[in-house]
């Protein structure tokens, strides 16, 4: 007989089982606990065998301080995610920084052990072109910023969570796809254009200009 116990956040440890197994072999194995993160310890109660079985020894446990004990570590898989899911606005040729930092908007929340790596991806739906770019985060939230990209087309633009990795080395647990990607709508900057160059107008004629941009515009 075993006790399986986890070290809790305010200090001590939590009974999680107290299993008994029987072995016909020298030696045996124990069942590992891996379902969460933290420190478990294992430590052998009692041990009975053949002409000492614990089911008429039960009171034959072994002084604590002669108990075998192991500890094992079980790290927490890294994971990334947007915190919201709201679409970004940007104009075109506008590069990919931070704009209204009192939002959550474009924040990426992430678990495990800083420092992390982390991959992402701007999928640029009307040029069918991708940008990739790996940023190194020690904290555990970060607001995109990738000043190396610039929007070069009006549209809808997808921005993926592709990796995440952090100081554990364990492999990356990534959330559902839906919290993994959000949209960024591109518009094209207002600008009003004269159709002609002419510097001298008569009487009733119309001068004619071109609006670039979103309707409806202000023009001042």
């Amino acid at each position: 007989m075993y006790n399986i116990a986890r070290s809790v956040d305010s200090g001590g440890t939590r009974l999680l089982d107290q299993p008994v197994f029987n072995s016909i072999q020298p030696r045996t194995r124990f069942q590992l606990h891996t379902s969460e993160p933290g420190r478990i310890y294992y430590e052998v109660k009692q041990v009975g065998d053949t002409a000492y079985p614990l089911s008429k020894h039960k009171g034959a446990v072994i002084p604590r301080s002669d108990r075998p004990l192991f500890e094992q570590e079980v790290l927490m898989r890294p994971s990334a995610r947007f915190a919201s899911a709201n679409r970004l606005s940007y104009c075109l040729n506008e590069n990919f920084v931070p704009q209204d930092k009192g939002t959550g908007d474009g924040v990426i929340v992430l678990q495990g052990t800083p420092p992390f790596e982390l991959t992402i991806s701007v999928q640029n739906l009307a040029a069918s072109e991708r940008y990739t770019e790996t940023v190194t985060v020690h904290d555990t939230t970060w607001r995109l910023d990738l000043p190396g990209y610039s929007f070069k087309s009006v549209g809808h633009h997808k921005v993926f969570i592709e990796t995440v990795r952090d100081a554990s080395r364990c492999d990356q647990r990534l959330p559902d796809s839906q919290d993994r990607s959000i949209w960024v709508d591109v518009a094209e900057s207002a600008a009003i254009v004269p159709f002609d160059r002419r510097e001298y107008f008569c009487v009733g004629e119309v001068a004619q200009f071109q609006l670039e941009g979103i309707p409806p515009w202000t023009i001042g």
